[in-house]
């Protein structure tokens, strides 16, 4: 669950985070995100992975990164700060992607696009916009094995962003295939996520909850119950 940083490489250039490239002991390179990203989104991104992995999406392996003391004060870098030394998230690096463009929506699987809207309502999680215009997707693309690859969630658990949620959001017309048996089947695994959220968290490091975030995780409980607490408002919300 852990790997530790012996390099940092570069530094992405998109998104509101940019994390960092760096390599871990284990020997694959990593976008992690430290103490500049905030303890909110090193939360987020931990609790939805493993709520996102349970539902079998193809989010790329994720860690928790120890980033030594030593390798921050005897880098040159001069944003090395915002990576700091402690514990920070790590996303293994995935080869040869691009961001999912609006063009091939229609080649990811429908099934799948239907979990993925499905997840980001659960979650709470506004940041996956594609339109005609553009938008932040936040989904990569393998071309030569159309793979998808599901990334950033640190802005996931704000149910005060979803305002423009199904106009927005990139699979949004996936929202028909939400049947009484695509309900039926993945509903178990919701269930099942809920009932391990206290595992995960317990997983995180004291220094990730210690401080006031908003996120607890009885709110998190909360959040994610709601499929089964009014089911009609979770599922049958259409505006």
């Amino acid at each position: 669950m852990t790997v530790r940083i012996i390099e940092v490489i570069d530094r992405s250039v998109q998104g509101i985070t940019r994390p960092f490239i760096c390599r871990g002991d284990d020997g694959r390179q990593y976008f992690v995100k430290g103490s500049g990203a905030g303890r909110r989104a090193l939360i987020a991104e931990w609790m939805a992975g493993q709520v996102g992995a349970r539902l079998g999406l193809p989010i790329p392996t994720f860690k928790q990164t120890l980033i030594p003391s030593g390798l921050v004060e005897l880098s040159a870098r001069e944003d090395i700060r915002d990576l700091g030394a402690g514990t920070g998230f790590g996303s293994q690096l995935v080869e040869n992607v691009d961001e999912l463009a609006y063009l091939f929506i229609e080649q990811v699987e429908p099934d799948l696009r239907a979990k993925v809207l499905l997840y980001d309502w659960w979650i709470c999680n506004s940041d996956r916009c594609l339109t005609e215009e553009g938008g932040n997707v936040n989904l990569l693309w393998t071309h030569r094995d159309r793979r998808l690859h599901v990334i950033d969630q640190n802005l996931a658990f704000d149910e005060g962003s979803m305002g423009g949620f199904w106009e927005e959001h990139v699979f949004r017309e996936s929202r028909r295939e939400w049947t009484a048996k695509f309900r039926e089947e993945i509903s178990g695994a919701m269930t099942a996520a809920v009932g391990n959220l206290h595992e995960w968290w317990r997983e995180m490091p004291e220094a990730w909850t210690e401080v006031e975030t908003g996120l607890t995780l009885a709110a998190l409980q909360k959040l994610l119950s709601r499929f089964r607490e009014d089911p009609a408002t979770f599922w049958g919300h259409y505006e």
